[in-house]
């Protein structure tokens, strides 16, 4: 579409409905400059200017800035219902992500910035590439529904992995409709993270359960095909190794062979005698002794 025409006619108003046809655009989307008002003998001339909208503005903004970053691709400006919504498209989309999406919330909190700085009327923006937000948005109500699961299971609060503001708004709003447990967030910017809190049950533990830890306590057997309890760590050995050494001596047997053999299994299972007193034992190879 073309930015700026002249036109002309026998009245300024009729060479401003011509210019207003021609770039089919309304009266206030355009600026009006008179050349000529014309007289008896010559027409009127006008100069009309399309004006740069808040889509052309972002537009060139976001643009420039992939374009200093030596970022391959660009970006397009689409009004939805009042949200501008920027796409971008190109072959180092994935420069303009980043690692979860860091780029993208940097972009998008200068877009708004830029755009609000010089608009009265504020205007919502959302940054994306590659429809990267829709992907992340199944990705995270995925893992709020099984995380949800799991602290109702274990009856253990869950805390989530610091995230960004907008990944936050996703999982409370996987979450809202779930009567079984709650969400709030916790911590300090950028380390805000959620918690998943199951309602209705007594907690084993008012710890928090970090996303991806295994709770110990919850009836699991160990390699060894016992259960575990709280007062074992992670390997299933016990905390105390002194009252664990002390069950162990009292509980030790001689079998035939002369080892001693431990019913509780520690480092070493069957400890050898030690060897008789006496010269070390040599071989000849060569003529030579060798120990």
């Amino acid at each position: 579409m073309e930015k700026e025409i002249q036109t002309q006619a026998s009245s300024v108003d009729k060479a401003i409905e011509l210019a207003l046809e021609q770039l089919g655009v309304d009266r206030d989307a355009v600026e009006v400059e008179v050349l000529s008002k014309g007289g008896l003998f010559s027409k009127a001339k006008v100069k009309v200017t399309v004006k740069e909208t808040a889509e052309d503005q972002l537009e060139k903004f976001v643009n420039g800035t992939l374009e200093r970053m030596g970022a391959a691709c660009r970006a397009t400006v689409v009004n939805r219902d009042g949200e501008l919504y920027v796409n971008i498209e190109g072959e180092d989309s994935n420069v303009a992500i980043g690692y979860r999406g860091e780029v993208l919330d940097a972009l998008q909190c200068l877009t708004v910035t830029f755009l609000n700085d010089r608009n009265k009327d504020y205007k919502k923006v959302v940054v994306d590439a590659e429809n990267y937000r829709e992907r992340r948005r199944v990705t995270l109500t995925e893992l709020a529904e099984r995380l949800a699961q799991k602290a109702v299971r274990l009856r253990r609060k869950i805390a989530l992995e610091p995230m960004h503001p907008f990944e936050r708004r996703i999982i409370h709003s996987a979450l809202a409709e779930d009567v079984t447990v709650e969400t709030h967030s916790e911590g300090e910017e950028p380390n805000r993270y959620i918690v998943i809190t199951p309602v209705g049950v007594e907690l084993k533990d008012p710890r928090p359960l970090k996303n991806g830890e295994h709770d110990r306590r919850d009836g699991r057997k160990d390699s060894r095909g016992r259960k575990s309890s709280g007062g074992r760590n992670d390997r299933g050995r016990s905390k105390n190794r002194n009252e664990r050494r002390d069950f162990a001596r009292e509980r030790e047997e001689e079998v035939e062979d002369g080892n001693v053999y431990r019913g509780m299994f520690t480092q070493d299972d069957f400890v050898k005698p030690a060897p008789p007193a006496g010269p070390p034992k040599y071989k000849s190879f060569g003529g030579k002794k060798r120990f």
